[in-house]
């Protein structure tokens, strides 16, 4: 079984600082998702278990599947850990952000380390004149018993650090620009915590074209207020939810004879849907590499045509064979080709809230159908360009 130990803030280290939270979220919650990626069946909280982000430590680790329990200090540890296991142990204050250090850790019984002078400077210990420690190692846990040697008031992770070196635990370096790069580092104080915020975001949110308004402009708000939302399980299922409920609006209010309302309300749930996958790759570690959208998330999308055929459809004037005919069509050409990767001018095309703010103009101009034939023709010659160009 391969087991975490993870030190809280209630520790000892130093009572007086305020904690160091990271994207709404303690240091000890972003270890506890290294761990929980490194296949760890059992949480160990050095500390003594009561404070805020030791209970919130636990949840987070209950609701995951892994035991959890508390360590008082060096005695309790070789009775919580077995000789066939493996002990995953993390420096206090450390920002496990880095794929690289997740794949060393991963092989087995290792110590990361760091070349002195970035790895000192950076406030990671010293191992000799020439070596840092890198802040993880994973070590067999017979190596626990040897704790019962050292005094009472011992500090356990330090304790293990020098078991584990004098039981020829293989090193591993991490070379410096994972710490320039603010993947891999110690953050011991809030301050230094919410200078490293702006990297770790964007590490998740990388830029997007302005070609992709809608996520380029919901990638913003992520960046502005997106950390507090990463604190609560809650923020994703309510952008969703959000979503949800302005598809419904929509089509309602263009049941009602308000399709302006309705396209209105069809930007708004393009955006929700948008913030709704941001804020899942926020909630994402980046060690875990890149994810498949939700099947909520493609079934919101999917939801979200159906609804914009449906509000077309009740926006138009006309006989109802006409008005479905015109607005499936504008809907169905935006499944013709794919959205382009890399991102090119198609891609403005593509853009549900853009295409809901030009049919919802040509409604409220009064010349929906011109304006619903002129949106279809320009989709039309967009989405064949491709083919145009090959035939050329």
């Amino acid at each position: 079984m391969r087991i975490a130990l993870i030190a809280t803030d209630d520790a000892g280290y130093d009572p007086a600082r305020e904690p160091a939270v990271l994207g709404g979220r303690s240091l000890s919650l972003h270890q506890l998702d290294f761990a929980l990626g490194q296949g760890c069946e059992k949480i160990l909280c050095l500390g003594h278990g009561a404070s805020p982000e030791a209970i919130a430590l636990r949840h987070a680790a209950e609701r995951a599947g892994a035991q959890f329990q508390v360590l008082r200090g060096a005695r309790d540890l070789p009775a919580a850990v077995r000789g066939d296991d493996q002990l995953l142990v993390f420096a206090r204050g450390l920002l496990p952000d880095s794929p690289r250090a997740f794949e060393e850790l991963h092989k087995g019984p290792v110590i990361l380390a760091l070349p002195v002078q970035p790895g000192a400077g950076a406030g990671f210990e010293l191992l000799d004149l020439t070596t840092a420690w890198g802040g993880a190692m994973v070590i067999p846990g017979r190596l626990a018993d040897r704790l019962d040697m050292l005094p009472d008031d011992a500090e356990p992770i330090s304790g293990l650090l020098r078991i584990a070196r004098q039981a020829s635990v293989p090193e591993r370096s991490l070379p410096e620009s994972e710490l320039a790069e603010g993947r891999w580092g110690l953050l011991r104080n809030a301050d230094q915590a919410l200078a490293a915020e702006p990297s770790w975001m964007r590490r998740r949110l990388p830029p997007v074209s302005l070609l992709q308004p809608t996520r380029w402009f919901a990638r913003m708000l992520l960046r502005r207020f997106g950390a507090g939302m990463t604190a609560s399980r809650r923020a994703r299922p309510f952008a969703q939810a959000i979503a949800v409920f302005a598809l419904a609006g929509a089509v309602a209010a263009a049941w009602f004879a308000y399709p302006l309302a309705g396209f209105a309300l069809l930007v708004l749930s393009a955006l929700a849907i948008e913030l709704g996958d941001g804020i899942s790759r926020l909630m994402r570690p980046s060690f875990a590499g890149e994810g498949r959208p939700s099947r909520i998330s493609d079934g919101l999308r999917i939801a979200f045509d159906i609804a914009l055929f449906a509000v077309a459809a009740l926006a138009l004037p006309g006989t109802l064979h006409r008005r479905l005919f015109l607005a499936l069509l504008t809907v169905g050409l935006l499944h013709v080709r794919p959205v382009p990767v890399p991102p090119d001018w198609r891609t403005l095309f593509s853009d549900r809230a853009v295409l809901a703010l030009a049919l919802g103009l040509s409604v409220g101009v009064d010349a929906a159908e011109k304006g619903f034939m002129a949106v279809a023709l320009v989709l039309l010659a967009v989405r064949t360009w491709p083919f145009m160009g090959k035939r050329g």
